[in-house]
């Protein structure tokens, strides 16, 4: 990785701009005519405004859907400050960043991943799955846009390698966008070297908005204060690089995929759970630990609606989550792969006819019917890769108009698992037509919520908002 500092005397952009006038042959324009829809990563608040602000803009006066991923607070821009700690800081970047992207096209959504400033390279998954949720269903002229993997900044690699995760397999077509580069580097430079580069060219009232959007990152822009540590990070000499009459990107390739990335393990099958249950009642501590019961809380809370007409649970075990939901559904048809927590369940049901269930190995034997819930609660993890793509199409054929999929997974390693609570959470937030509507992250587990796209918040059910 470079070493470089920001307050250090870096290339001028007369050098830049010199080197752009003779290049040839001349790089080649950026096909706008294909784009479709448009997702711009940054590491940190100002990356995309930096290195994307004039085709954000551009994107936005089509009328094209915009969305800034922003995987960082920034809080770690000013390490010696004495009259901003990195909580002041990263509130005043959440704030500067959505006005930015306000400012470059009003009607882009931000999404604000709030991962660790510094720290990305250890984020990966997260920032994998944030990206993938905010592309939704890509199709032909889906552009993702993030920092250079060559940038010299840590972050803006963990960036472009957590993007070029998602696009691989894809149709996503992945421009990286320099920043830091234009600072610590010359024309020459082998960086440069077999990249291919595109340009746009900026129109005078994308340069406006742009340059509007730049200002309104007071915090990086502006001292926060007359004292040392509180100095500007975009200083006059680095911000010229961005005053320019066009931006430059530099077009990806997914790499391949390793035989350790494409292999997989298979679904544990039914005679695994036979075993893990024999002799034991409630082997997950479900009935005991308060960590099930608070889980098992939170979930319910999580539903988008007080009432559903018919739940589908997968992976039921011995049914503590699924006396849940019998009082919040009219019926509710519970699935597991295993004979004996089923006994168990239907003993704790007995006396609820509106719930049944059923031994079933899926998704070969898949239940008839329409469903308006559908919940996976620690069950997603036990598919093969393949067999959860099937699992998550199926329940997306058997969802009911304004139906819900809810999920709830278990985030630490089990190396029995074939795929872990994270890689589930990454797949359903690739699946087609939905958008993620809840989502509750903790260090032990996942909590979300997908319904089909477009949809109603709670409060717009409500009727306390348009």
């Amino acid at each position: 990785m470079v070493s470089f500092q920001h307050g250090e005397a870096g290339t001028p952009e007369t050098v830049w701009a010199a080197a752009h006038r003779l290049s040839q042959p001349p790089t080649e324009a950026l096909p706008l005519d294909e784009l479709r829809q448009l997702v711009v990563v940054a590491a940190h608040p100002d990356d995309e405004t930096l290195g994307a602000g004039g085709l954000i803009s551009r994107a936005g006066r089509a009328g094209l859907p915009v969305t800034v991923v922003v995987l960082t607070n920034g809080e770690a821009s000013h390490p010696g400050s004495s009259t901003h700690d990195p909580a002041r800081l990263a509130a005043l970047r959440r704030l500067e960043v959505t006005d930015a992207v306000a400012a470059l096209a009003p009607t882009a959504l931000v999404r604000l991943a709030e991962l660790p400033d510094g720290s990305l390279t250890a984020c990966l998954e997260e920032a994998s799955r944030a990206i993938s949720a905010a592309i939704g269903a890509d199709g032909p002229g889906t552009w993702l846009i993030t920092p250079w993997s060559l940038d010299g900044h840590p972050d803006h690699t963990a960036a472009a390698d957590a993007a070029r995760h998602v696009a691989r397999g894809r149709n996503v077509r992945h421009f990286e966008y320099p920043i830091w580069a234009w600072h610590w580097s010359t024309p020459d430079d082998p960086v440069w070297s077999n990249v291919s580069v595109r340009t746009l060219h900026l129109a005078p009232e994308d340069r406006r908005r742009k340059s509007r959007g730049m200002a309104l990152h007071r915090s990086q822009v502006q001292p926060l204060s007359e004292l040392p540590g509180d100095e500007p990070i975009l200083q006059a000499g680095f911000s010229a690089h961005f005053d320019r009459g066009y931006e430059t990107f530099l077009e990806s390739e997914a790499a391949p995929e390793t035989p350790a990335q494409t292999e997989t393990k298979p679904s544990l099958t039914g005679a695994f759970f036979e075993d893990f249950y024999a002799g034991r009642h409630d082997p997950w501590g479900f009935e005991t630990r308060w960590y099930e019961e608070r889980k098992r809380f939170l979930t319910l809370a999580a539903l988008p609606r007080r009432r559903f007409r018919a739940a589908l649970e997968l992976g039921c075990s011995i049914g503590v989550l699924t006396a849940g939901l019998a009082d919040r559904c009219d019926s509710v048809l519970a699935v597991d792969i295993s004979e004996q927590p089923l006994l168990v369940a239907r003993a704790r049901l007995a006396e609820q006819p509106s719930v049944s269930f059923t031994r079933r190995t899926l998704p070969s034997e898949w239940p008839d019917g329409s469903f308006d819930l559908i919940v996976l609660s620690e069950v997603g993890y036990y598919f093969s890769a393949a067999e959860l793509i099937g699992v998550l199409e199926r329940c997306r054929d058997s969802l009911a108009d304004g139906g819900a999929i809810v999920a709830c997974h278990w985030r630490h390693p089990v190396p029995e698992y074939p795929l872990s609570g994270d890689q589930v959470h990454t797949e359903l937030g690739r699946l087609a037509g939905f958008e993620r509507t809840v989502e509750h992250r903790e260090r032990d587990f996942l909590l979300e919520v997908f319904e089909p796209a477009p949809t109603r918040s709670v409060a717009q059910r409500e009727g306390l908002v348009p």
